[in-house]
């Protein structure tokens, strides 16, 4: 093959690879702008139950989770107090809730929960993560 050649080779896999990483950055930020911050609704929360085993039940609590992890809502709650709030979790862990969110943007194919975490005997929230389960991991 010929230097000139090579070169023309060359500056197309990087235009390639470029081109690609420009097209994957552009797709993460539409994606994550559909779920941006949504001030949470405690009516709302509950009534937008997901299912984990609904094929594409979009990001229906995502925006409102993000919103209770932002202000640090739950932080300090007692357990019966996020149970008032949130209703029922979707598991129970002997230091933890978790509450299912939908399928939320990110690489992959993604479902995500709302993970609050709590103190020894579960008396007090510590705190609240966005957490994404793919598909391999999944429930």
């Amino acid at each position: 093959m010929s230097a000139r050649r090579r070169a023309i080779t060359l500056f197309l896999l990087a235009l390639a690879v470029v081109l690609l990483a420009a097209a994957a950055w552009l797709w993460r930020g539409y994606r994550q702008a559909n779920y941006l911050p949504e001030r949470f609704d405690a009516v709302k929360w509950k009534a937008a139950l997901v299912s984990s085993g609904t094929s594409d039940p979009a990001c229906v609590r995502g925006g409102m989770a993000l919103d209770l992890i932002q202000h640090q809502t739950l932080t300090g709650k007692s357990a019966s107090q996020a149970l008032e709030l949130l209703g029922a979790p979707d598991e129970r862990g002997p230091a933890y809730w978790t509450y299912h969110l939908g399928e939320c943007p990110g690489w992959g194919w993604n479902d995500s929960d709302l993970r609050l975490s709590f103190d020894e005997g579960q008396a007090q929230v510590k705190g609240a993560t966005f957490e994404h389960v793919t598909v391999s991991e999944s429930r």
